[in-house]
C-alpha cells in the first residue's frame, strides 16, 4: 500500500529512510484510531456489506507496528458480533453509550459522546506517547480538521486519513497533507446472487403491479441469501446497483394508469449477463417457470399474496407500494 500527499522535504526523506509507510527494513510503531460510526455506516451505505476490521489492521501495520488500536462507538447500537471482529483485528472497542434526551413533545434525542471521546483519545495518546510519530485516523468526518491540525501542525506528528471513498471531507484531507482510502474488495459472486434474486422478486410480481425502489428494498428479503447479504443491508445494496446502472430507473404507466417510476434491472450491464445467462428482452428462455421457488429462502410461494415487512399478509391485490389495490391480481387470488 502506498500514501498520496505527503509533506514534501526533510520529513519525508525521513519517512523514506525509515521504511515507515510501506517501504524499507524498519517501521516504527503507529496509532490508529477508528471512528467506527463514521467507517461502518459509510461502508453498508457505499458498498451494502459490513466493514472489515482486519482490513484495517493491514492497513495500519503497512505503517509500522499497531502500538495503539481503538475503535471508539456506541456498541450498543451494533450487532454484538462486531467487537469480536474488532478483537480478532487487535481493536480496543472503546464503549461511549449515547446521551439520550426528550424534548418537550416527547421526541427522543440521541447525542453521540464518541465523537468527543475519540478526539481526548488521540490527543492523550499523542501527549503520553511522544515516541508514535504516525497517526493514521479511519474517519472521513469534516469535524476532527482541529484533531488533524493540532496533531500535524503542533505537535509535528504524520497524519494518515483512512476513510471510505466519497465519503471523506477534502477539507480533512488536506489539513492531513495525506490519505490512503479503504478498498472494500468487490464481491461479484454476491452481487450476481443478488441480481437473480431481484430477477426472481420481480417474475413474482402480479400482472399490473410495477416494481419501484421502495418496494424493492423491503420485498427483496424474501429472495435473497442472507449469509451473503443480512437484510439490513438490503436497501443500501439496491441504492449501490442504481448507481453503477445494475438498477435502471424509467417513467411507466401501472395498470391502474397511474405514472410511476420502475426500477428493473438492465439487461445490457455485464454483470446482468453474467448471472442471468438465459434472460431476453421478452421473458426468460429454458427455465421452468417452478425453478422460481428456489430463490424463496423464506418458505414463502413466491406466486402468493405480497407481505408486508413484518411477514404478514397483504389483502389479495393489495399494491403494498402504493397503498392502493392493483388493476388486477393473479389468477385464484
Amino acid at each position: 500500500m502506498g500514501y498520496t500527499g505527503y509533506v514534501s522535504g526533510d520529513r519525508q526523506h525521513a519517512a523514506a529512510d525509515n521504511g515507515s509507510g510501506g517501504g524499507g527494513s524498519y517501521k516504527g510503531e503507529v496509532a490508529a484510531f477508528v471512528d467506527f460510526e463514521n467507517i461502518r455506516y459509510s461502508t453498508i451505505n457505499s458498498f451494502g456489506r459490513e466493514p472489515d476490521p482486519m482490513a484495517w489492521r493491514d492497513k495500519a501495520l503497512d505503517y509500522g507496528l499497531m502500538a495503539v488500536a481503538r475503535a471508539d462507538a456506541d456498541f450498543d447500537q451494533h450487532p454484538p458480533a462486531v467487537r469480536t471482529r474488532l478483537d480478532v483485528a487487535g481493536f480496543e472497542a472503546q464503549h461511549y453509550p449515547a446521551k439520550r434526551t426528550s424534548d418537550a413533545q416527547g421526541r427522543e434525542k440521541i447525542q453521540s459522546r464518541a465523537d468527543l471521546n475519540f478526539v481526548i483519545d488521540v490527543i492523550n495518546t499523542a501527549l503520553t506517547r511522544p515516541d508514535i510519530e504516525t497517526f493514521l485516523l479511519f474517519t472521513g468526518d469534516k469535524d476532527f480538521i482541529r484533531l488533524v491540525t493540532t496533531l500535524r501542525n503542533r505537535l509535528g506528528k504524520r497524519v494518515v486519513i483512512c476513510g471510505v471513498p466519497g465519503s471523506v471531507s477534502p477539507d480533512l484531507v488536506a489539513a492531513a497533507g495525506e490519505q490512503d482510502p479503504l478498498q472494500v474488495p468487490q464481491s461479484t459472486d454476491v452481487d450476481k446472487d443478488v441480481i437473480r434474486a431481484i430477477d426472481a422478486y420481480v417474475r413474482q410480481l402480479h400482472d399490473g403491479f410495477v416494481p419501484t425502489q421502495s418496494h424493492m428494498s423491503r420485498t427483496l428479503w424474501r429472495f435473497v441469501n442472507r449469509s451473503l447479504l443480512p437484510s439490513e443491508h438490503i436497501e443500501a445494496k439496491v441504492m449501490e446497483f442504481i448507481r453503477k446502472g445494475i438498477l435502471t430507473k424509467r417513467p411507466t404507466i401501472n395498470g391502474q394508469g397511474q405514472e410511476l417510476v420502475t426500477t428493473e434491472l438492465n439487461i445490457n450491464h455485464p454483470l446482468v449477463l453474467e448471472a442471468l445467462p438465459n434472460y431476453q428482452r421478452n421473458g426468460w428462455e429454458g427455465l421452468p417457470a417452478d425453478d422460481e421457488d428456489e430463490y424463496d429462502s423464506d418458505g414463502y410461494d413466491s406466486d402468493d399474496d405480497e407481505y408486508d415487512d413484518d411477514g404478514e399478509e397483504y389483502p389479495a391485490g393489495y399494491d403494498a407500494d402504493e397503498g392502493e389495490p392493483a388493476a388486477s391480481a393473479a389468477p385464484g387470488a
